[in-house]
């Protein structure tokens, strides 16, 4: 029944969470409140709270969840950026949450015409990295509020223009496998939102 499948998802998050407790640098806590982490401050605890300190960490997830035995598909999981436009229900999160923090929130020139960054760098502030170098395409994105992982997640855009149009590749965390990968952007099936 219900009851026994709830203890089931404790009992798994908590193994976890104790697999995790002496080799992921960043940070991890149970019932972590999520309306400080929303624009709207709303919203309940998530059962698992994961904010990776790098990609050591989230490689070190995807060994944890083998070691444990845990099946990515039996938890549901929330990938939040900088909490714009969503909305958590006063319930919370039933399963893990996991932000990239300040850890990801970079950017880098590489050669002339390109800018590396983190999945937790603010749009404005890469928008504004890319029109100082005077590199076009990110114009849109000085005003949309959410992170660059968020934005590639969900193929943000305004005016025309779209995220998709101004990426080569991401490196992405597949939950499913446990491991980072490099896509290119042709192999992510983005649409138009």
């Amino acid at each position: 029944g219900a009851t026994s499948k709830g203890r089931e998802h404790v009992v798994s998050l908590d193994a976890l969470a104790h697999a995790l407790s002496t080799s992921f640098a960043g940070r991890i806590e149970r019932d972590f409140p999520l309306a400080r982490l929303t624009t709207y401050r709303l919203g309940g605890p998530a059962d698992l709270y994961l904010e990776p300190s790098g990609a050591d960490d989230l490689e070190e997830l995807g060994r944890a969840m083998a070691k444990v035995d845990l099946d990515p598909s039996s938890v549901e999981f929330l990938t939040l950026g900088r909490g714009s436009n969503l909305v958590v229900s006063d319930d919370g999160w039933p399963g893990i949450v996991i932000r990239l923090g300040a850890a990801f929130a970079w950017a880098e020139d590489e050669g002339e015409t390109t800018l590396k960054a983190g999945g937790s760098i603010p749009l404005p502030q890469l928008a504004n990295r890319a029109a100082r170098r005077s590199l076009s395409g990110l114009e849109f994105a000085v005003a949309i509020p959410g992170s660059l992982g968020g934005a590639v997640r969900m193929n943000a855009g305004a005016h025309g223009a779209q995220i998709s149009d101004c990426l080569a590749s991401v490196r992405i965390f597949d939950i499913d496998s446990g491991v980072l990968e490099t896509r290119r952007v042709s192999d992510l099936d983005l649409d138009y939102r």
